[in-house]
């Protein structure tokens, strides 16, 4: 018991720690095949996000241009489930250098311990929309200051798809967790995304500055981007309620022990 209990603050120790966040990238070649990665439930789901100052709408194709309520729109950035209609989540393209194409607010019910956020983009084209580039930020008062989480590109600059993969690809799930393992955010009451175009109309992967990125300090040497993503979902899921930790704690021991006995 001694060891469970040891082990158990160790773990709590743990998820204090701050955060170092890291992204992971994972490609599918048909522009469903990631849909299985969507997590239903999530701190996200069924919430419908507040479209900020400076955002740039929807792409004229999308009925969500019209209205942002359409399920195409904002519904189906949390709606648990991928593409449906071939323009589920088509951002605006031509948002200027340096500027994103689609900023959102989440509010959160209640105060909320987030282990991963992930992205989910794609188009039944396989093309530069299946890119994505957004910087997140939380808020831990209720939405009265944010900090920034970190820029996250789904690709480096001057991938092109699909001449640079096996074969074309059709969807793009950008993971997001602390290196360490530990909670990604502590007590979040307020998460913003802001989208921003990711392709040059060729299929191939940019950031969104003329010249030096703000955010990298890299200037990629290309041009801004200037077509924007498909954004089929966005999920927060939850750190693990601390119920849960003993119990795979105890599961963990009670392993340990038949070993031992064997």
């Amino acid at each position: 018991m001694k060891a469970l209990m040891t082990l158990f603050t160790l773990t709590v120790m743990a998820s204090a720690l701050v955060a170092a966040p890291t992204s992971t990238t994972t490609h599918n070649a048909s522009n469903t095949g990631l849909d299985g990665s969507i997590v239903v439930g999530d701190v996200l789901s069924g919430l419908i996000a507040t479209e900020l100052a400076g955002d740039n709408g929807w792409h004229p194709a999308n009925p969500a241009s019209g209205n942002p309520l359409d399920a195409n729109g904002l519904p189906a950035f949390t709606d648990d489930r991928g593409d449906f209609s071939g323009l589920t989540g088509l951002l605006n393209d031509f948002p200027g250098a340096g500027n994103p194409t689609k900023r959102v607010q989440f509010d959160l019910p209640s105060r909320t311990n987030i282990k991963k956020i992930q992205i989910l983009t794609g188009n039944a084209g396989k093309d530069g929309r299946i890119f994505s580039t957004t910087v997140i930020s939380t808020s831990t008062n209720g939405g009265a200051s944010f900090s920034q989480l970190g820029y996250f590109q789904s690709d480096p600059s001057g991938t092109i798809n699909p001449t640079s993969f096996p074969e074309a690809q059709g969807a793009t799930l950008v993971e997001i967790t602390d290196d360490q393992g530990a909670a990604l955010v502590q007590g979040v009451t307020n998460i913003t995304f802001e989208f921003y175009a990711a392709d040059n109309s060729q299929g191939q992967m940019r950031d969104p500055f003329d010249g030096l990125n703000p955010f990298t300090g890299v200037d990629d040497g290309l041009t801004a981007a200037i077509v924007s993503p498909l954004v089929y979902e966005i999920d927060a899921i939850r750190v693990p309620e601390p119920t849960s930790c003993v119990l795979l704690l105890l599961g963990l021991v009670g392993l340990t022990v038949i070993a031992r006995r064997r």
